[in-house]
């Protein structure tokens, strides 16, 4: 499709705006002198009334005062005046032969039997007539001067106007995919054009988050889902080898818990892959139940390990938040406490509307503590892909909690803030 040229629109526009202002003032003009004229010689007939009813006397008629007057009783008015005014009643301006011109009016006198009209030959008193030509002329010249002017006022305008669009499609254009513009803001004038600038930074913002979610979309799937399908397949291959229905039970409850962690791990990475929903932020959680779901998932990380486990929550506790996140969050900070402590104690206790989890094990690397939670950061004994902290982070902006991580060599604690 063949792109048209704003500017030359622009332009094209104001020029025919000023040949549409231009004709319509000549047009006005013309009235406007025309209108002139009549006025004088309607005020010539008031005179010329005025003169005949202070000098008429008896049944005769006095002289006119003005030269080109003449007087004329109704019925002895000439018949190409009088058909005119017969036939638009009210007429006051009547156009003869060979170029005679008129302007008439009936009055009326008591000390006559009869109206008297009052006819005023005017053609040689005409003013716009004689010199309607160059009237004309001027007009067409002041109206050409005015469009040249429009049309050289219009393109520089067109040419203003359209710079900081010509600017920021060039601008757009360059863009790499992975450069975002920044302060569009202050490169832009704060009008329309400033206003698309701002909503193509913002788009392009959606666009990069929707990018990078995608990205970190593949990474958080496989690092969420590691845990509950490890603990499937080794239920899965223990419940192969056991014939005890009861172990049996008990391992096939953990297959259950592990499916729903998945399904649970899923719906929130799906949520992270998504714009924020807010709505999801009125639900009521309760706490303890997840806590406890995440323990027995977790808990063959802790087999053949002097670890005591403490819990200390509230069972009544319950916060506003999505419970697939909370699950992910918790289940995250578990699964570090038991995977990295050999021996100790680990606490997962509440304080005020803050979760505590609070290990002893080996803490977390100096060099990594300032990027612990960015993506794919982990320490050398690490299993994983270090994305753990990364969502525990990205989770808790999503959902407006907070999060805080403090270790040394004897530990670490990290604390959830829910409220």
């Amino acid at each position: 499709m063949k792109h048209r040229s704003l500017s030359r629109r622009i332009a094209v526009a104001f020029l025919g705006l000023a040949l549409f202002a231009g004709g319509l003032g000549g047009l006005l003009t013309l009235g406007f002198v025309y209108n002139t004229e009549d006025q004088i010689f309607g005020r010539l007939l008031t005179l010329e009334a005025d003169h005949f009813n202070a000098a008429v006397s008896g049944d005769a008629l006095p002289e006119p005062k003005l030269p080109f007057a003449t007087y004329y009783r109704d019925d002895a008015m000439p018949g190409f005046l009088m058909e005119p005014v017969e036939a638009e009643p009210g007429r006051s301006e009547v156009f003869g032969l060979d170029g005679q011109h008129y302007h008439l009016r009936r009055i009326e006198h008591h000390d006559l039997a009869e109206p008297v009209w009052i006819v005023l030959q005017v053609e040689d008193y005409l003013v716009v007539r004689p010199v309607l030509n160059q009237i004309m002329l001027v007009l067409a010249l002041s109206i050409l001067a005015i469009i040249v002017v429009a049309a050289m006022i219009g393109v520089v305008m067109a040419r203003r106007v359209t710079r900081p669009l010509r600017s920021l499609a060039a601008e757009v254009t360059a863009l790499e995919p992975d450069q975002l513009p920044e302060e569009w803001q202050r490169r832009y004038p704060l009008d329309e054009v400033g206003r698309l600038a701002d909503t193509l930074r913002d788009a392009f913002r959606r666009i990069n988050d929707f990018i990078d979610r995608e990205q970190r979309f593949t990474q958080d799937v496989s690092h969420e889902l590691r845990t509950p399908l490890a603990v499937i397949e080794s239920c899965a291959e223990m419940l192969s080898k056991s014939p005890e229905p009861e172990q049996a039970v008990v391992l096939i409850d953990r297959i259950r818990s592990a499916a729903l962690s998945m399904h649970l791990s899923v719906d929130v990475l799906l949520a992270l892959a998504r714009e924020d929903d807010p709505a999801v932020r009125n639900q009521r959680t309760a706490v303890l139940p997840i806590v406890e779901r995440a323990v027995v998932n977790h808990a063959s990380l802790l087999e053949a390990k002097p670890v005591e486990l403490v819990v200390e929550i509230d069972p009544d506790w319950r916060i506003a938040g999505d419970p697939a996140a909370l699950q992910v969050l918790v289940a995250n900070l578990i699964s570090n406490a038991f995977r990295y402590t050999e021996r100790g104690m680990i606490q997962i206790r509440q304080d005020g509307n803050d979760l505590l989890v609070i290990d002893s094990g080996v803490g977390i690397d100096e060099a990594l503590k300032p990027r612990i939670t960015q993506a794919a950061v982990k320490g050398q004994t690490s299993t994983g892909l270090g994305l753990g902290l990364s969502i525990v982070e990205r989770l808790c902006e999503r959902c407006g909690w907070r999060f805080q991580l403090n270790s040394s060599p004897q530990g670490t604690k990290a604390r959830l803030g829910l409220d």
